[in-house]
């Protein structure tokens, strides 16, 4: 996958660009659903055995508490609660 931070006018967008045909599933399973977007504390690291973990984060914490020196990750989600003419 192919990421770029574009940057113009004030506004900041993540650019990410498939070339696998996994990673066009994955692109195409996020199309014409409602989506949100957070920011977290936490980061993925490689382990023995060819493994990746992700570190935990505490989604409660303030953003005013959170420490700059600590790895961020954002991650994208459908919202499934706008799915479905469910509760939004």
């Amino acid at each position: 996958m192919k990421t770029a931070i574009y940057i113009e006018d004030g506004t900041v967008q993540l650019v990410l660009t498939p070339e696998s045909s996994f990673e066009k599933n994955a692109i195409k399973s996020f199309a014409d659903k409602p989506l949100s977007v957070q920011v977290f504390e936490g980061s993925f690291y490689d382990c023995r055995g060819g493994w990746a973990k992700q570190t935990e984060f505490n989604c409660d914490a303030s953003p005013y508490m959170v420490s700059e020196n600590r790895d961020k990750s954002i991650i994208l989600k459908i919202d499934e609660r706008g799915l479905n003419g469910g509760p939004e």
